[in-house]
């Protein structure tokens, strides 16, 4: 009876040492896989050319100050056209992105080409750019494409993705934050439980225009932690205001806010 006492212990014991070493393993990998980023992107849709173009779009602002904003005008990567002048103002609605150009030009591209495999070692592969380009809508060139920009920066601390109002950077202005009657198009698992939610924002234009042009702009905030522990894992908040305008502008315009919170998985 001792011995198998004996046993039972031991090999319990090397039960405890064992989920103490692979806790420590799991550990160790997380803090040394951690990264923590936010990610800041905007869009600008234009059907027409707008001329002497002003805008003020939200930005990410934390205590009244946007460290994304540092990082746009210190980076070299913010992939922005040459010729917009870029700066941060106090509105009537808080802190904002400044955008001036002295026109934005509409670009349309013909359809993705397929690229045929090629049927040897030595087949050429076509060049690049095989894309159709023009500033009007065609058949041959139906595709308009949007104006990207954007910009990334690593938080030094883990970002507080669950609750980010009061902890992080948000996009500004946000009024009548309020529980979403939309949801997930597609529910998520039951281990991942994200809260949803719908603001008012505002975006500033000014520029001239043909009466039909059509403007969709869309800003984007995302802060993310991700780690490895047997395979990538990861949890995140996203902020998004979009906003559609029609003929030409000089003034506040309305936008909607899109606000999720906590999805991914967490370890605690």
């Amino acid at each position: 009876m001792n011995k198998w006492l004996k046993v039972i212990g031991a090999f319990a014991l090397f039960l405890v040492v064992l989920f103490a070493l692979v806790g420590h393993q799991s550990t160790k990998t997380y803090e040394d896989s951690l990264v923590s980023n936010y990610e800041y992107d905007i869009s600008i849709t234009a059907d027409s050319s707008l001329e002497n173009v002003t805008l003020y779009l939200p930005v990410p602002v934390f205590a009244n100050e946007s460290a994304v904003w540092v990082e746009i005008v210190s980076g070299d990567y913010y992939n922005k056209p040459s010729d917009w002048n870029l700066s941060l103002e106090d509105t009537r609605h808080g802190l904002m992105l400044k955008i001036e150009a002295g026109e934005i030009k509409p670009v349309y591209h013909s359809l993705p080409i397929p690229i045929p495999e090629p049927e040897g070692p030595e087949s050429e592969l076509p060049e690049e750019g095989q894309f159709a380009e023009s500033p009007e809508y065609s058949v041959e060139t139906p595709v308009l494409v949007p104006v990207d920009f954007g910009t990334s920066l690593k938080a030094d601390h883990l970002i507080n993705t669950r609750s980010p109002e009061g902890n992080e950077p948000l996009l500004l202005p946000r009024y009548k934050l309020r529980i979403s009657e939309k949801g997930p198009t597609v529910p998520p698992p039951e281990h991942i439980n994200p809260e949803y939610f719908d603001y008012e924002s505002r975006v500033y234009a000014q520029y001239d225009s043909s009466p039909e042009a059509e403007v969709q702009i869309s800003v984007s905030l995302r802060g993310s932690n991700e780690w490895w522990i047997y395979g990538w894992k990861y949890n995140e908040y996203s902020d998004r205001v979009t906003a559609r305008l029609i003929g030409p502008q000089d003034g506040w315009s309305p936008a909607d806010g899109d606000f999720i919170t906590g999805e991914g998985v967490y370890r605690e």
